[in-house]
């Protein structure tokens, strides 16, 4: 098959790495800006702000000259001067009369208004650089932005109790000051803090900031299209910038969605508390949402609320979806419940694009890029994965998770492309009423095997269908070429932690360790026989004979065809519904290798578990080794996992030597669906020896296992690895010469500086919230130099960029 590559056209959705949130200030700008989101745009005034034709006269107000010459001649940071001349601006294009030689009374006989814009509410700009904006929906609790722009009439409740803090969902605009040592980097951080604020305002489609050194100012625009700067303004000659940057705050230019209607904030008696949302669905408007999940900023910007009680969930989900993209989640879970909902997966209700008038769907649109904003009304709500509360109930789920994967793929051609622990829930509920999948052909879970319970419920669900595609070949009518019917099994989709190696490299693996498929025990064949009696593909009751691995032995007219060209490794690479299977492994090992027993706090003197840890943390994309290969070749399950779970060691090292081979080797080839049956009879005969023999271990849902101390270890500055987080690490507030060159659709591997850190005597990462977003590897950026801010800033380390890999995991969107 040929490697089809077409310029302009979406790659499906991206590989998304995993990173934490950011512990101090220096490491609230490491978000992966969009490539060349820093690169001086001259057209910015002309396509990003909105223009009136008296401002230019405003600008030669003497008041204002006279305040941009103090900013200009600023030896150190000086955030008043700032906020003085920003709250000027805003006087004169709102509240104040225009100050020519002429009169009020005689422009008023001229028909002349008197102010420019004084019928939206008055804002006003004020010092924050003291103070961490409170409620970023994923929890972020550092960063200062140096001055944020807010309604007056909060400001005014605001002095009224200076112990309040700015929450984020009241920022119009951020600004950054910076000093002439380190002016270079000020676009980077602003940009990182008007990604925050895009995250924190469904309401708003994009924002505007800011930033500032005595060497002039840039403005920014943000939105989930991506994000793009200015030239350098001076301080003197281009003042007029300054006016319209403001005056595009109180009027957003009429071509640029500014706002969805559809969503506002809730009344509350105080306003600075945690925030809930109303949301008009059309027939329908959902009061107090609480949100459960945000996306990246310059992505899909998925955001999710919850609404509705326990009992009767809603969930909607809102996305920024590229027009370019072939399948649409909505789609996929037409043709996965056509017939009703199927067990196994969240609930669906509909699918619409969101309108900022009617007849008129907000888009947004940065450079060749377009994004429609998207609606989904699931039915379903769930827990993350972490909150298993044993180890049978977690294999157990992990069963049905594969069961239900491969009943989408025989029973709906359909293939998930991104498994991982934020794309699995537990405990999920469906609203009552809800149309269920009726007849014999529906999933069937492992307590009906085990046990005999009729239509047994599934002990986990597969979520998230944004990067499903479809396997008949067929394509939307929209397409009338051939040429990219293969493309979405050509492209490489997953989150790192989980990704399938083959998947990852982008081509097939070098491994010819087969493992044939494994038997059951009498007991057990019988009931799974019979459960599955009418399995047209005759899987469920197979077995290896003369020598074969899975029906075939190892092609050596493969290996010579590869030997003598490795690029056909490449060429012949395709996402089959094995690289899903393996996808669920990973989630297996990390869910293991994390794993506490309730009640143990004893840190292990562990240290192959703090390695290989490591080298499952640390994965990246692209690298012609994948050091998680060590798990399946080291295979010490006994030594990794807690000694109060040693048990099931007997289960994961014959389950891991499933996946030393590249499958595609062997000849015949194998169904599709055969690393699925080897994972799902290995788990179901050991589940049943432990329920059997009840052994069982309960499990800690809210702190994962400590790892032992090393005296010195070579890690990235400012990494930590958890699963889950806002993707922000230390980095581009300021240490190093960096630039962001990696476009949103190209493939660059990551480039990191390392030092020697202390691994801290901590859990290791915890897999609580792991649904955060995850994008590719960064480059280095040009907007940085050496920090030389002193006590004044303290906001600087390295900057980076995203892989291209653009879209984020925006997954949990079921969690309570």
């Amino acid at each position: 098959m040929s490697d089809h590559t077409v310029a302009g056209r979406l790659k499906s959705t991206p590989i998304k790495p995993t990173k934490p949130p950011p512990l101090t200030r220096r490491e609230m700008s490491t978000m992966h800006l969009p490539a060349g989101c820093l690169v001086p745009n001259s057209k910015f005034c002309q396509t990003s702000l909105n223009v009136h034709e008296k401002l230019k006269d405003l600008a030669l107000d003497d008041e204002i000259l006279k305040l941009a010459k103090d900013v200009k001649k600023s030896k150190k940071t000086c955030y008043k001067k700032i906020e003085k001349l920003l709250n000027c601006i805003s006087d004169k294009i709102h509240g104040k009369a225009i100050r020519y030689s002429l009169s009020i009374a005689l422009l008023t006989m001229l028909n002349v208004p008197a102010t420019i814009c004084n019928t939206a509410e008055p804002i006003a700009f004020r010092d924050n650089n003291l103070h961490t904006p409170t409620h970023h929906p994923n929890g972020i609790e550092t960063g200062k932005p140096d001055i944020v722009c807010l309604l007056k009439s909060v400001l005014a409740i605001l002095d009224l109790d200076d112990r309040k803090r700015i929450p984020w969902h009241l920022v119009l605009s951020i600004i950054e000051e910076k000093q002439r040592s380190d002016a270079k980097k000020g676009p980077a951080q602003s940009a990182a803090y008007i990604g925050c604020g895009n995250q924190s305002r469904p309401d708003l489609v994009g924002m505007y900031g800011l930033s500032v050194s005595p060497y002039g100012f840039q403005i920014q625009y943000s939105c989930p299209a991506g994000l793009t700067t200015s030239e350098e303004f001076d301080w003197i000659n281009d003042i007029v910038g300054l006016f319209l940057y403001v005056y595009t705050l109180y009027s957003p230019r009429p071509d640029l969605p500014s706002r969805d209607p559809s969503i506002s904030l809730a009344h509350t008696n105080d306003i600075f508390a945690a925030p809930t949302w109303n949301i008009d669905v059309g027939n329908k408007v959902h009061q107090n949402c609480h949100i459960v999940f945000v996306g990246q900023p310059w992505t899909r910007m998925t955001w999710v609320a919850k609404a509705g009680s326990d009992a009767d969930p809603t969930m909607i989900k809102d996305t920024y979806r590229d027009v370019r993209t072939r399948f649409k989640e909505g789609e996929m879970y037409k043709i996965l419940h056509e017939h009703g909902t199927v067990p196994g997966f969240a609930s669906f209700e509909r699918e619409y694009e969101v309108e900022s008038t009617p007849g008129f769907p907000i888009a947004v649109t940065v450079g060749t890029l377009t994004r429609r904003k998207t609606r989904l009304i699931m039915k379903t709500c769930g827990l993350p994965l972490t909150k298993c509360k044993n180890i049978v109930d977690f294999f157990k789920g992990m069963y049905d998770v594969l069961e239900a994967h491969r009943w989408m793929v025989s029973e709906r051609k359909l293939l998930h492309r991104d498994i991982s622990h934020a794309n699995i829930v537990v405990e999920a509920e469906d609203a009552p009423k809800i149309k269920e999948l009726k007849g014999p052909k529906r999933p069937v879970f492992i307590n009906e095997v085990l046990h005999g319970t009729i239509k047994a419920n599934p002990m986990a669900r597969l979520i998230d269908m944004d990067n499903c595609a479809k396997l008949d070949g067929s394509k939307p009518e929209e397409e009338e070429d051939e040429e990219h019917s293969d493309e979405p099994l050509r492209y490489r989709t997953g989150t790192p932690k989980f990704i399938a190696r083959s998947v990852a490299l982008g081509e097939l693996l070098d491994g010819c360790e087969f493992t044939p498929m494994p038997s059951l025990s009498p007991e057990i064949a019988a009931k799974y026989q019979q459960v599955y009696c009418d399995d047209i593909s005759k899987l469920r009751a197979f077995s290896d004979a003369n020598g074969t691995t899975h029906g075939g032995h190892q092609s050596s007219d493969l290996l010579a065809r590869y030997d003598d060209d490795r690029s056909l490794m490449a060429a012949d690479f395709e996402h089959q519904p094995r690289h899903d299977a393996e996808s669920v492994y990973w989630c297996i090992v990390v869910f293991l290798l994390l794993a506490k027993p309730l009640h143990s706090d004893v840190v292990e003197d562990n240290h192959g578990l703090r390695d290989i840890w490591l080298s499952i943390a640390e994965h990246e994309i692209g690298k012609t080794d994948d050091k998680r290969s060590s798990v399946i070749t080291l295979n010490k399950w006994d030594k990794w996992l807690h000694k109060d779970l040693a048990f099931v060691s007997k289960l994961m090292v014959p389950l891991t030597r499933q996946f030393r081979p590249e499958w595609a080797l062997l000849s015949p080839a194998p169904d599709p669906l055969h690393l699925h049956e080897a994972m799902q009879r290995l788990i179901l005969e050991h589940v049943n020896i432990w329920e059997t023999q009840k052994i069982n271990v309960e499990l800690d849902t809210v702190t994962s296992r400590s790892y032992p101390k090393e005296e010195r270890i070579e890690k990235a500055p400012g990494r930590h690895y958890p699963i889950h987080g806002q993707i922000l690490s230390a980095s581009s507030l300021g240490k190093r010469e960096s630039h962001f060159e990696a476009g949103p659709e190209e493939f660059a591997p990551k480039r990191r500086r390392k030092t020697n850190r202390r691994l801290p005597d901590d859990p290791l990462p915890p897999l609580a919230r792991s649904w955060l977003a995850l994008l590719g590897p960064p480059q280095p950026s040009e907007h940085a130099s050496e920090d030389e801010s002193g006590a004044e800033d303290e906001d600087g380390t390295e900057d980076e960029a995203s892989d291209g890999y653009e879209d984020e995991d925006d997954s949990d969107y079921f969690l309570y």
